[in-house]
């Protein structure tokens, strides 16, 4: 049965636009600053050096694209999924941080937009961010139009979702 977008929907698409802001910010934040963000990555996780490397090359350009086709709404469902597992790592990695007393310490997870306002976020408080965007992640994951094959943006869908049971 098809049928209009419903409110829950609407939250989900919110939610998939606040999710992929969040992913922009962070990856053009880090993006100009990659042997920063090494040096960061080396002194505060668990990773090896060859992991590091990879992590600092590879997460700011992962967190644009997952954050572009979450605000355009492609495979939003998808990407939610792909997003939950990146914060699960951010997640794991500022645990580990604060149990090892580093909780008060900055967490350069939005590079060089903390240094452009000003703002300091502690591991603490990325730990409460990253527990935020898991939670906006589930919300995209339960209440976004379509399914996981629905790789179509929803404002190209004409008010109306593809078949799905409510």
């Amino acid at each position: 049965m098809r049928g209009l977008i419903h409110g829950k929907h609407w939250l989900a698409i919110g939610a998939s636009i606040l999710l992929g802001l969040v992913f922009i910010v962070s990856g053009l934040g880090k993006l100009p600053y990659h042997g920063e963000f090494l040096a960061l990555i080396l002194s505060k996780s668990f990773l090896t050096l060859p992991q590091a490397i990879i992590v600092a090359r590879w997460v700011p350009w992962v967190e644009l694209v997952l954050g572009s086709l979450l605000i355009i709404g492609i495979a939003a469902k998808l990407m939610a999924a792909f997003s939950s597992v990146l914060i699960a790592g951010f997640i794991a990695n500022n645990s580990w941080m604060i149990s090892l007393g580093l909780g008060d310490e900055p967490c350069g997870c939005f590079g060089m937009v903390e240094r452009i306002t000003q703002a300091r976020v502690s591991t603490v408080g990325s730990l409460y961010i990253d527990i935020g965007m898991l939670a906006v992640a589930l919300i995209i994951l339960f209440c976004y139009p379509g399914n996981f094959r629905t790789i179509r943006p929803w404002f190209l869908r004409g008010g109306r979702v593809a078949e799905e049971k409510d």
